[in-house]
């Protein structure tokens, strides 16, 4: 079976329908269903969250929160969780492909607006309801009153000043991204009816210090009276803190540091191993780049090569013997054991690799592997012997060496994912100039005449144009994770 990219609407006789981007249909199924929510801020560089570049925050009334996740189920998101101290608690994130342009759609949804370093003290606002029934209907979202929206934007913003700005020379660069926001904001919005509702909402601010909170943002605010400004916003909020745990800065940074670490989002439904099969000239490497890059900017992810593996000091040693004995001209009888003792240790480093992908899966990151040895693909990447690789030693030292290195491959077990990008031999041949044409059409035609029935794998037509073909994985791959 081919895959391909899947119509969002059946096309009308004579034309084409432009398929609706999935923020749009993702505002029009939340007006729909009559959601209470609002997004909070960042509404206004809407060319930026439409386009996958950054997230969309939106605050939901926990009395709608099961029509929410309803919606966004249906709309083919999925919930992701952060690594160990990297969000507060009521905060959650929902990821979803947009399939007119391929990218990954970031919501970044809250029951409690909370705002803060996560793995610092953060203070959670009671500004829900008032946000809440505030909201009007906007170009997408719906959208909270003005004066409201300046009160959180000028408190989250002065809790971002930090000591080490006093020795800068010039201001934080995301200080001009807030100057821009509040300026926006302001322009719809007067002074003393913010005032207003900073008394009527969050009485603990005294006027003074929201305009001293204020001042802080603009150009000229000395950085020390920054750094006051957010000590003193610290300790008018002080009832609505939440601390972190003491360690839980030295968890973050360890969470950061370790080797082979997911260091992005992780799906709750659990990390994959997917397998890219293929033959030459199929275009592996190719779609494993593109969906390394489409999902490392939000998800945890690890792209491997399982047929170039890194090789151990043990590989290095007796490659270099192996080139010593040909050079000197040794008996076919010696190459053959130390080609099989070579192709061992080849096995030895390609289960390491997957282990490593095997572990970076099971910490919930999604795992990209080329060249999988799957065992209907032993032919392609596998045992020697199943490649039909120095086959003529009949010496027992040859039989164990061949069991010690089916043993590692007999213990790869099978990936959560398979897609095999097909091609025909003609067209692997074209593309696959670097390599003989004979070896590269054997390849293609062993490919094509493998039966992966049992495989569970997701045959993609790679004859199709690049985009297509990715697109296709794209789409085939956020549906099965």
């Amino acid at each position: 079976m081919s895959l391909g990219l899947a119509p969002t609407a059946a096309p009308p006789r004579g034309g084409s329908v432009t398929p609706v981007p999935l923020v749009a249909r993702l505002g029009a199924a939340l007006g729909s269903r009559g959601i209470s929510y609002c997004q909070w801020k960042g509404h206004g560089k809407r060319e930026r969250w439409e386009s996958g570049r950054g997230d969309i925050d939106l605050l939901v009334d926990r009395a709608s929160w099961a029509d929410f996740a309803d919606v966004v189920a249906g709309l083919g998101f999925k919930l992701a969780l952060p690594p160990p101290g990297r969000e507060a608690a009521g905060i959650v994130h929902f990821f979803g492909l947009d399939e007119r342009t391929g990218q990954l759609i970031h919501l970044h949804v809250y029951q409690r607006l909370v705002i803060g370093s996560p793995w610092r003290t953060h203070y959670r606002l009671p500004l829900e309801d008032a946000l809440l029934q505030s909201a009007t209907q906007a170009t997408v979202f719906k959208t909270a009153n003005p004066e409201l929206e300046v009160i959180v934007l000028v408190l989250r913003q002065t809790l971002r000043h930090a000591v080490r700005d006093t020795l800068r020379r010039e201001p934080p660069r995301w200080l001009d991204g807030a100057i821009a926001e509040l300026d926006r904001l302001e322009d719809q919005v007067s002074h003393g009816a913010v005032i207003t509702a900073l008394k009527i909402y969050l009485p603990e601010v005294s006027v003074e210090l929201f305009d001293r909170c204020r001042e802080s943002l603009l150009p000229h605010c000395k950085p020390w009276r920054r750094v006051l400004a957010r000590v003193l916003l610290t300790r008018a909020l002080s009832v609505h803190a939440s601390r972190a745990p003491v360690f839980a800065p030295l968890e973050r940074l360890w969470e950061r540091a370790r080797p082979g670490s997911p260091s992005g989002q992780r799906l709750v439904s659990g990390g994959s191993v997917v397998a890219l099969l293929g033959g030459d000239g199929s275009g592996k490497t190719t779609c494993a780049d593109a969906l390394e890059e489409w999902l490392s900017s939000s998800l945890a992810t690890l792209h491997v090569h399982l047929g170039k593996p890194r090789r151990g000091i043990l590989t290095y040693v007796v490659g270099a013997l192996l080139k010593i004995a040909r050079a000197l001209g040794a008996k076919r009888e010696r190459l053959l054991h130390l080609e099989l003792l070579r192709f061992g240790c080849t096995a030895r480093d390609r289960y390491r690799l997957y282990a490593r992908a095997r572990r970076f899966a099971a910490r919930g990151g999604i795992a990209i592997c080329e060249r999988y040895p799957t065992r209907e693909g032993w032919a392609l990447s596998g045992p020697s012997e199943a490649q039909g690789r120095a086959v003529e030693g009949t010496s027992r030292a040859a039989e164990r060496l061949r069991r010690w290195e089916r043993h590692y491959y007999e213990q790869i077990t099978s990936p959560d994912l398979v897609f095999l990008l097909q091609v025909d031999p003609d067209t692997a041949v074209a593309r696959k100039t670097d390599e003989p044409a004979p070896y590269v059409r054997a390849r293609a035609q062993l490919t094509v005449d493998t039966d992966w029935s049992q495989s569970g794998a997701r045959i993609i037509d790679a004859t199709q144009p690049l985009p297509q073909v990715v697109a296709a994985l794209k789409s085939e791959l956020w549906r099965s994770l």
